[in-house]
């Protein structure tokens, strides 16, 4: 992206690229439709912007800044309560509007998917739910509030797994608010006092 020259037709920017992306998907979504979004000249865009993949990586920017201030950090020290936190986190990320749109895209089998599934990939990697929840579940397995042979890579992908699919199926304000406790309970989570009991 060029250096920016104004900050507010930045933000303007970015946040209709975000909104034509939400509205009309990757495929659809071009340079030129981005600026009718914003209600800016084309020129403003393409001056920022060489193509897609590069607007896709500052919408991803966008979305975890975004992101970094709707999340919590981890209660105290009990493993169970850190891990279903961390569930949690997921569960109130996951029925956010910007949650999985985007990372959607990288298992469409599309030429315009393959573009961006490096981009989709590190978004996941670098993703704060994956961040609260890997640790969580290694404390929770160290612990014993998790079976010893329960995998982390495993759990983290169950995990984002159903909810993922849930949002696919089912509107957010329908979802159980037991939620991350019958996920857990399928993992074999106990709470911590009746962990190794």
């Amino acid at each position: 992206m060029a250096r920016p020259r104004d900050t507010e037709l930045d933000t303007k920017i970015i946040e209709g690229a975000t909104d034509e992306f939400h509205a009309v998907g990757y495929g659809a979504m071009t340079l030129a439709s981005i600026a009718t979004r914003a209600g800016v000249r084309p020129g403003a865009v393409y001056t920022r912007f060489r193509d897609k993949p590069e607007v896709l990586d500052a919408i991803l920017q966008h979305v975890a800044l975004l992101r970094a201030g709707r999340e919590t950090e981890p209660p105290g020290d009990d493993p169970y309560e850190n891990l279903l936190h961390a569930v949690r986190n997921l569960h109130d990320a996951v029925s956010w509007e910007h949650a999985w749109t985007i990372p959607g895209l990288a298992i469409m089998g599309t030429t315009e998917a393959d573009e961006v599934r490096d981009l989709i990939r590190e978004d996941l990697r670098t993703n704060r739910q994956s961040g609260l929840l890997r640790p969580a579940i290694e404390a929770a397995i160290d612990a014993g509030v998790l079976p010893g042979h329960v995998s982390v890579d495993y759990a983290t992908s169950m995990l984002l797994g159903a909810y993922f699919t849930f949002r696919l199926a089912v509107d957010a304000e329908h979802w159980p608010a037991d939620m991350p406790e019958k996920l857990l309970a399928t993992l074999g989570a106990q709470p911590s006092s009746s962990a190794g009991a």
